[in-house]
């Protein structure tokens, strides 16, 4: 009996070690796929399908919420409505396009990334431990500040591996936009 309890609370710890082990796995292929630029680890630790529809969903309902809170759109009434109607698909068709590994990498190219995340590294694989968040027994939360603005990256699990599915921006998002206004003559 000792030996069957003593077998079982072994295999539970190597369980429990694989399963964090894989966790921090995917968060460090994602980092060096950031950090090289290697559209295929990019490409394997991401789920681009759920993805899109978050964001489009996230970004969708920000967009509402802020025409309803513009009083220039309130004035327009129905005309507003299908204005900001033709805007979401806008957002809808620009996400389709652009969300993906090669649209990532495009971004990436641009070398912004270099001073403000570390190379990877071991000590950055151990080190993820740290900012994961479980939010349940297969989905976790990263927080990264950007800018002085937190965005969270959800990943869930499938099968062994964990995917990003999920990015959630700073509300304030439109606000940055709206202080890049064009100059009028």
């Amino acid at each position: 009996m000792r030996k069957i309890l003593l077998n079982f609370l072994i295999f539970s710890i190597l369980a429990l070690v694989g399963y964090l082990f894989s966790a921090l796995y995917s968060t460090h292929q994602i980092h060096k796929g950031i950090f090289y630029n290697d559209k295929t680890l990019i490409r394997e630790y991401v789920e681009w399908k759920q993805l899109r529809e978050n964001l489009k969903n996230d970004l969708n309902i920000k967009l509402l919420k802020e025409t309803q809170k513009d009083k220039n759109f309130k004035n327009l009434g129905n005309l507003g409505v299908l204005i900001t109607g033709f805007a979401s698909k806008i957002v809808d068709n620009i996400l389709d396009t652009y969300v993906n590994s090669e649209g990532l990498s495009m971004l990436l190219e641009q070398k912004q990334w270099e001073n403000k995340i570390p190379k990877p590294g071991f000590d950055t694989l151990i080190g993820g431990i740290k900012i994961m968040e479980f939010t349940s027994h297969s989905s976790f939360r990263i927080k990264h500040i950007v800018d002085k603005k937190e965005i969270s990256l959800f990943f869930q699990r499938t099968g062994i591996d964990w995917k990003i599915t999920q990015i959630d921006f700073p509300d304030n998002l439109f606000e940055d936009f709206k202080k890049i206004q064009p100059k009028k003559n």
